[in-house]
């Protein structure tokens, strides 16, 4: 039986700005399943990474319920929370400034451990040598500073920080979009091979998709501060039924000719003063009369895992119809 390790229940977040409230998050629900990889992928904007950042509890949500293992966190007591602690984790786009600079990579690696009172020096320092070579970094790394090391072995580092205390869950926020790509692959493999090792289950926020086509089981699209579709990785890829996420896929380079890049025109919204109805009408060239005044309930589409938020009856297939350039 799947095991539901994260379950998330129209979730909201709103920042006050001045005058104006920010619905970064805005109602988003879905369910995160024990060792796999579940992709949020949208605009910058589009508070992936805030829902990143609630899940964790970084930030409180306005409303809206998080659920790890069943249980609603802010109902756990101060003894379970520090444990829920330890069982999630998070790895940041950039590796420098989330390392502490003026620390070396044996007492960022030893520290988890000192403050959750696990084991004793011995064992804290084999420990901490186990976990970076889980990562591919060997002794002679321990006394080397974060600006010592390249981007890549800084990434290691961060990663070996954020499993050191056998975490189950671990949101990785644009873990690999400023490395390289050959870098990129190999930080992805090592994601994957700890994955395996470890049975972890990830949360991946990024804006690149060909990292998402490869590296996610699911894929959930955000855009406003909402979900509008979700489902299997291979199957949003090869024929997106939201508009939204149809234009994004697009922009991958395609082996077909006939497959065309679709301009959205527009910006994003403003989100302390979003469209009514559905978020995406501004910029979609298939809205509906409904689509400027009701916003559109999620329907199943195929087995059922698969659900997007549109008023259109027809899977959205005919690309022809939008504006697009060669």
């Amino acid at each position: 039986m799947t095991i539901a390790i994260v379950e998330v229940e129209n979730l909201h977040k709103h920042f006050k700005q001045k005058s104006s409230l920010v619905k970064a998050v805005n109602g988003v629900s879905f369910t995160l399943y024990e060792g796999e990889t579940f992709g949020l992928v949208g605009e910058s904007g589009c508070g992936k990474s805030t829902t990143g950042e609630v899940l964790l509890q970084l930030t409180k949500q306005t409303s809206g319920i998080v659920k790890y293992k069943g249980r609603d966190v802010t109902s756990f007591s101060k003894k379970e929370l520090k444990n829920w602690r330890k069982d999630v984790q998070i790895v940041f786009q950039d590796p420098y400034s989330s390392l502490n600079p003026k620390k070396n990579v044996g007492w960022i690696l030893n520290e988890p451990l000192r403050i959750h009172q696990i084991g004793n020096r011995a064992t804290r320092f084999e420990k901490v040598l186990r976990t970076l070579e889980d990562v591919g970094l060997d002794a002679s790394y321990l006394e080397r500073f974060p600006h010592e090391l390249s981007g890549g072995q800084r990434q290691r580092v961060a990663i070996a920080s954020a499993i050191i205390l056998d975490p189950v869950f671990i949101v990785i926020d644009e873990g690999v979009s400023a490395l390289d790509v050959s870098v990129q692959a190999q930080i992805l493999n090592l994601l994957k091979e700890l994955q395996r090792k470890y049975k972890l289950t990830y949360l991946f926020i990024s804006h690149d998709l060909n990292v998402v086509q490869y590296f996610c089981d699911r894929i959930a699209v955000m855009y406003l501060g909402e979900i509008v579709e979700i489902g299997k990785t291979e199957e949003i890829s090869a024929a997106p039924k939201h508009p939204y996420a149809e234009a994004l896929f697009s922009a991958i380079p395609m082996h077909d000719e006939d497959d065309r890049r679709i301009v959205l025109e527009g910006d994003l919204p403003d989100p302390s003063n979003p469209p009514s109805g559905c978020p995406f009408h501004t910029r979609c060239a298939y809205a509906l009369e409904i689509c400027r005044s009701e916003k559109p309930i999620a329907r199943s589409v195929g087995d059922g895992t698969h659900k997007v938020s549109c008023h259109l009856s027809v899977p959205v297939t005919c690309r022809n119809l939008s504006k697009t350039e060669q």
